[in-house]
């Protein structure tokens, strides 16, 4: 039995329980900085085979990501500095420190929608937030229509790659049960790719910069 086979025959609410879980500590716990949240939802969404089961993924990774979100944010709020200064917040680095803060500073409420979109910032933005001391209802009122908008999108586009599989999957053979760990590790690629691009990039302009 492939993965999906295995995930899809799981009990719907222990399946949304675990999205739940999971996304609430990625952004919360800064676990999104190592295993990708977009991933573990595409996953999750490839077992969606009904409208009901679509709409308690969809609800499940949205509470989530606003129960995560909100954690982040308190955590921020209370601890900011010492969390940017413990050692894992030494390991992601003062830039990206930076950048979330410089991000949240020069965007306000749009810069929480549009994160949730974006690797690695928008695990630290929640408690970037918190640091600066953003009104929780205005940092809310964007985070929720950002984690539905997300939720939807990513669920959706697992779905559509479940019932393909469903559909196809048994002429695989083999090459059917690679689907899975590809989509984490093509999630994982990207990811990487771009944070490569995004070193170049600011390694570019500190030279550009220089005397």
């Amino acid at each position: 039995m492939g993965l999906i086979e295995y995930l899809t025959d799981a009990h719907p609410l222990m399946l949304c329980g675990a999205a739940l879980l999971f996304m609430s500590v990625e952004t919360s716990l800064l676990v999104g900085l190592f295993v990708p949240g977009d991933g573990v939802v595409l996953l999750a969404g490839t077992t969606v085979d009904s409208p009901l089961r679509f709409v308690l993924l969809v609800a499940a990774t949205t509470i989530g990501c606003l129960a995560g979100e909100t954690l982040g944010y308190v955590l921020g709020r209370r601890f900011g500095p010492s969390i940017r200064h413990s050692w894992a917040g030494r390991r992601i680095g003062a830039g990206k420190w930076d950048k979330a803060e410089s991000f949240l500073r020069r965007r306000g409420g749009p810069a929480v929608f549009g994160s949730r979109f974006v690797t690695v910032i928008h695990s630290l933005v929640p408690i970037a937030a918190g640091t600066l001391a953003m009104p929780y209802r205005r940092f809310i009122g964007w985070a929720l229509p950002a984690a539905l908008t997300w939720s939807c999108l990513y669920v959706g586009v697992g779905a559509a790659v479940g019932a393909s599989y469903r559909e196809f999957g048994s002429e695989l053979g083999l090459w059917g049960t690679l689907i899975p760990p590809a989509i984490v590790g093509a999630v994982v690629a990207v990811r990487v790719v771009r944070a490569r691009l995004r070193r170049r990039r600011c390694d570019r302009r500190a030279r550009a910069s220089a005397p």
